[in-house]
Order: C-alpha cells, then sequence, then structure tokens
C-alpha cells in the first residue's frame, strides 16, 4: 500500500499536475518529449512501486503494461499532448483509479 512515507520528497510537487478525467489518472506532463518518455515516467513508476510488464513504443506514443499491487493497468505517454495517464482494463481496475486520483489530490507525491 502506498504511504506517505514510501514516497521520496526530493521530487518537485509541480512535475505532476493532475487533468480532470472520468475514468483515467491522467497528469500534464510539460517534460514529456518523443525520445523521453521512460525517463520522464520512471519517477512515476517508482512512486506507485508499479512493475512494468511489457513495453511498447509507437512514433507519437509509449504504452506499458504495469502491475500496481496485484491490479494491471495500462500506462501511456503521448508527447504531442504532453500528458501521461493510467488507464484500467477492467471493472478492479477502475477501482483502483478511482482510488488513486483521490489520493494523488489529496496527497500529491510528485
Amino acid at each position: 500500500m502506498i504511504t506517505s512515507e514510501s514516497v521520496s520528497t526530493d521530487m518537485a510537487l509541480s512535475n505532476w499536475q493532475p487533468l480532470a478525467s472520468d475514468k483515467t489518472l491522467a497528469f500534464y506532463q510539460p517534460a514529456l518529449d518523443a525520445d523521453n518518455a521512460r525517463a520522464v515516467c520512471q519517477p512515476l513508476l517508482e512512486t506507485l512501486e508499479a512493475r512494468v510488464l511489457e513495453s511498447q513504443q509507437d512514433a507519437d506514443m509509449v504504452t506499458w503494461l504495469i502491475d500496481f499491487e496485484g491490479t494491471r493497468l495500462m500506462l501511456k505517454a503521448a508527447h504531442y499532448t504532453q500528458s501521461v495517464w493510467l488507464e484500467p482494463l477492467d471493472a478492479d481496475g477502475e477501482e483502483v483509479i478511482a482510488f488513486l486520483r483521490r489520493w494523488w489530490t489529496r496527497h500529491p507525491p510528485l
């Protein structure tokens, strides 16, 4: 489980600005470009203590299948929109995304 003690405090809070979204946890990420998506998203993966199961890079998007505490989610990064988001794959994932959105809103770790 994510706790405030497990989150690194040396990261700038303004680097991950949440975006309004219904079924995803989405962020504006101005540092994102076509060549650095993996590096830009690494702090998010580390904060969530998520494990990458599969990855794919296309011309304009990077997609990872991740494991977050036993739930599989999609993590996507699109450099044209400078956005990064987590998508659920099933009903359990929807609950996890809702939990993460509430948690991030109350205690933004990045």
